[in-house]
C-alpha cells in the first residue's frame, strides 16, 4: 500500500473514530439529563 492510501485511511479512520466519541458524549449527556429532570420532579 502506497503513503498516499495509507495516509486517506488513516485520516478516514479517525473522522470516523471521532464522530463515534462525539455520538457517545452527547448520548450520555441526554440520558444523565433525563435522569436528573426525573430525579427533580420527584422530589
Amino acid at each position: 500500500m502506497g503513503i498516499i492510501p495509507y495516509a486517506l485511511m488513516a485520516y478516514g479512520m479517525t473522522i470516523v473514530i471521532s464522530l463515534l466519541v462525539v455520538a457517545i458524549i452527547v448520548l450520555t449527556n441526554k440520558i444523565m439529563n433525563r435522569k436528573g429532570k426525573e430525579e427533580e420532579q420527584d422530589g
